[in-house]
């Protein structure tokens, strides 16, 4: 099992492994947001439309401030680097075609030249009333420095221009079963 470094990663996990289910994944009805307000400002929920456009359904505050604003609606794609976005769609259809949770390191780099170190949790979850795909994220910065898994503190961060989102880059990337295997994907 994946061993977490942020804490709300790992709250995020347990609260997604207790949902009421009836095969592998737990249905869309049983994911209420209002449950974990903790998580919420970390949280996005990706709609998975076509391999081009992955629809943002849900984006926390938190997040949305590092993509630069309103992302509600609008393609995840468009804030992947060009060369970058199939392989960053596939990485995504890969977890719902063969359940799995995805674990990922990530870097954001800033408008401002700042870096920020990510870490990012994915959990797909059944769609029975039909529609497209879905999949939760928790998407938590972490401390660049490998042995310190201090939080960074968003309220020091006052600069806006500090947290926009120029690009994303994957730096590590694991599945993990949910009891269906892992995605075969590799980046």
């Amino acid at each position: 099992m994946i061993e977490f470094r942020h804490s709300k990663n790992q709250a995020f996990y347990d609260y997604w492994h207790n949902l009421p289910r009836t095969g592998i994944l737990p249905d869309k009805s049983s994911f209420k947001p209002e449950e974990i307000p903790s998580l919420l400002s970390t949280m996005l929920v990706y709609e998975l439309v076509s391999h081009d456009f992955i629809r943002i359904r849900l984006i926390g505050s938190t997040v949305e401030e590092r993509f630069g604003g309103h992302r509600t609606g609008t393609n995840y794609l468009d804030v992947v680097e060009e060369h970058r976005k199939p392989s960053a769609s596939a990485a995504l259809w890969s977890q719902v075609e063969k359940p799995c949770g995805m674990h990922v390191l990530l870097e954001q780099e800033l408008m401002s030249g700042r870096i920020a170190s990510i870490e990012a949790v994915g959990l797909p979850i059944s769609n029975i009333e039909g529609g497209h795909p879905l999949i939760l994220f928790q998407n938590n910065e972490i401390s660049r420095d490998q042995d310190d898994v201090s939080l960074i503190d968003q309220h020091q961060l006052d600069d806006k221009k500090n947290r926009l989102l120029k690009y994303v880059r994957v730096f590590e990337r694991t599945f993990f079963d949910l009891g269906a295997g892992v995605s075969e994907f590799r980046d």
